[in-house]
């Protein structure tokens, strides 16, 4: 079969196409100079990097917010707390970095209500939370106990065997409704830990209440003496601790999955046990 040109002219051969053929210069870049053509490819290198350094920013950043409550969450350059260590290993593991801002407890929970942050870092589950937040696997336990000075303890078991007791507690604390609403002993009501040591020293109540970990850690970082105090073996409550993010976020089940995964593995290498070690 004889060679046809694109104008529809028959040729000979395949030799008299190509010398009727139009010349075509494909070495394009003889058009612009060294420089230019350097200077677009850094260009373009620079405009990737960007690109790409600004997606990891943001794909790869938990926003978390939280009050300061030793040990388990502390503002400082030397410790970071129990909890967030955790967390921030968690998701480390799958390969996210946790950003931590410190603000007064309530605002932290409206602020993660409204997703203006994506997680909140040590949360208590009710029926009252559970219809705006959505919860993590629990990844530490708070025992809340019974503390009375040396000399003074008593065996708890159940609220019957606080009767006549003066009960020292934190305002605004999420104790259980059964002990709130006990009418067997008074509870006389605080606005920090101090206040109600005070108390139990000056004899104005017989007990008062706190989580395990964080009695143990103020004393300590106190000038206290752990000595003075005796804590009740059998604890009041002991309460998971989650991580919380809105029920309303778009991202809540890839990023409670992606905490689970990295706190399993966790859990599996021994890695809270030794974090725990260097806290009690």
């Amino acid at each position: 079969m004889l060679p046809i040109g694109a104008d529809g002219s028959i040729y000979s051969s395949k030799a008299e196409l190509d010398l009727d053929l139009p010349f075509i210069d494909y070495n394009f870049t003889s058009s612009f100079s060294e420089a230019e053509i350097m200077k677009s490819a850094i260009f373009l290198a620079l405009t990737l990097y960007l690109v790409t350094f600004n997606v990891a920013l943001h794909a790869k950043v938990i926003w978390a917010i939280q009050d300061e409550w030793p040990p388990y969450i502390i503002d400082s350059s030397e410790y970071n707390g129990i909890a967030h260590e955790i967390i921030a290993e968690a998701f480390s593991a799958q390969g996210y970095e946790l950003k931590l801002t410190i603000k007064p407890w309530s605002r932290a929970l409206r602020e993660v209500a409204t997703q203006r942050y994506d997680i909140a870092l040590t949360v208590w589950k009710s029926s009252e939370r559970l219809e705006y937040l959505y919860f993590s696997e629990p990844y530490l336990i708070n025992s809340l106990v019974f503390v009375t000075l040396n000399g003074n303890s008593f065996d708890y078991h159940g609220l019957k065997s606080l009767e006549g007791k003066r009960i020292g507690v934190l305002r605004g604390y999420a104790y259980d409704d059964a002990f709130m609403n006990s009418n067997d002993f008074d509870r006389l009501d605080a606005d920090n830990i101090a206040t109600n040591i005070k108390k139990l020293k000056a004899g104005r109540i017989d007990a008062l209440i706190a989580d395990k970990m964080f009695f143990k850690w103020f004393i300590k970082n106190n000038n206290l003496e752990i000595s003075d105090f005796q804590l009740v073996k059998q604890p009041l409550a002991e309460n998971p601790l989650y991580i919380a993010i809105s029920r309303d976020h778009p991202k809540k089940e890839h990023i409670i999955f992606v905490f689970n995964t990295g706190l399993k593995s966790l859990q599996e290498t021994g890695r809270i046990s030794v974090l725990l070690e260097q806290y009690e």
